[in-house]
């Protein structure tokens, strides 16, 4: 089996608003084009069948004001489809959030995607670290069911304007990871989409508690850096994602599948890369 970790469902809007950012697309080798008539559930769920994936994660997030609310539709969403799953979000200004991860918890949902530059937050602000305490705490009383999904565009601040402190770079991520053992962090883009590869492999080291998915950054990684970061994490602490619509499926998986081939990943390595990692995670026997 093949599940995509890290996929979206975007507004024309959004995705028209993205794509006119040139040196950004250029940047981050996004195809625009592609992802222009992607936009919806049918067209995943079309990439998918063609491209042999049996199942996505689909990765909301929200400002404050919105978090039930989008919760609300992509749950509706999942729950009207065979191949998806859906994270939730939260929101360190919400005032609401125990108990909507318990709400979250209750519709099965075990992923909580937060992206800082968008929605607006610090990743050192005492609000980040009362959500984290509260997601941890969660996570003690019910054996560890909740993992966190980190976007991390270390270049946000400049492309879209946002406050630099709003920016998760590969040190704040690094001290939370260290800060909240009893959560299992998803640093997005192999831990720092854009980053100097030096400060990843210096802030991110392997931990018990930290992973890192594909998507992107093997359009923004070198070839080298990408298989010395596979090296370092190992099979069991990589999970494939593909960043959809902004990159095929198939696309994907013959880069990535290429990648691990020559950091020497057998046949079940590769499988826990794929499927089994995400599984675990997601409560897929």
């Amino acid at each position: 089996m093949i599940i995509d970790c890290h996929a979206h469902i975007f507004s024309s809007r959004i995705i028209t608003g993205v794509s006119a950012k040139s040196a950004m697309v250029e940047k981050l080798n996004l195809h625009a084009s592609f992802a222009a008539e992607r936009t919806n559930i049918s067209a995943l769920n079309d990439d998918c069948r063609s491209s042999g994936v049996d199942a996505c994660l689909i990765l909301p997030t929200a400002d404050a004001a919105s978090v039930r609310k989008i919760n609300t539709a992509f749950i509706q969403l999942a729950a009207g489809s065979d191949f998806l799953f859906t994270a939730g979000t939260l929101h360190p200004f919400y005032g609401e959030n125990k108990k909507e991860l318990s709400r979250l918890q209750e519709h099965g949902v075990r992923a909580i995607k937060l992206c800082s530059f968008s929605q607006g937050f610090s990743l050192s602000a005492p609000e980040t670290r009362n959500l984290f305490k509260i997601i941890e705490s969660a996570n003690i009383l019910k054996n560890g069911r909740t993992f966190v999904i980190l976007d991390t565009f270390c270049l946000a601040h400049e492309y879209f304007g946002t406050p630099v402190q709003h920016t998760t770079t590969p040190l704040l991520l690094g001290n939370i990871v260290r800060k909240y053992p009893g959560i299992d962090f998803v640093a997005a883009h192999m831990g720092g989409l854009a980053a100097p590869p030096e400060e990843i492999f210096t802030h991110l080291v392997p931990s018990k508690n930290l992973y890192l998915d594909t998507s992107n950054a093997a359009h923004t990684l070198s070839e080298k850096d990408f298989l010395r970061l596979l090296e370092t994490h190992g099979p069991e602490h990589i999970i494939f994602g593909t960043d959809w619509p902004w990159f095929d499926h198939k696309e994907e998986l013959n880069i990535i599948g290429r990648l691990l081939d020559l950091a020497g990943y057998n046949g079940q390595e590769k499988e826990k890369v794929f499927y089994r990692n995400i599984a675990g995670f997601l409560g897929i026997t």
